[in-house]
């Protein structure tokens, strides 16, 4: 039978093996959806967060002016991603369809 734990920060009792990260030859304090959240929100007063996407007006700029000089370049790509994973849209917008319906 499952060991089960309980999270320290939402305080949830849940099974160990499947909901704790494993680390350092043990199971974190705090489950696996509590841990991704308080990661995200890190990651959102991160200054590099920011720069990555592109909450910077010189950042959108340059972005901007970047694609205008290299189309080819992304269209190149974009082409060889599709050759190589055709199914890849289709079921990106497929599993956002149910989400929207379901949420």
């Amino acid at each position: 039978m499952d060991e089960m734990k309980i999270c320290s920060q939402c305080n949830e009792a849940k099974i160990k093996r499947l909901d704790f990260y494993f680390c350092v030859n043990q199971y974190r304090s705090e489950c696996k959806v509590c841990t991704i959240k308080k990661n995200g929100q890190h990651q959102r007063k991160v200054k590099t967060w920011k720069k990555r996407n592109g909450e910077d007006d010189a950042l959108k700029i340059y972005r901007r002016d970047y694609y205008a000089k290299n189309k080819e370049k992304f269209a190149k790509y974009r082409e060889e991603f599709n050759e190589r994973f055709p199914q890849y849209y289709k079921d990106y917008y497929r599993k956002r369809k149910e989400t929207k319906n379901n949420g």
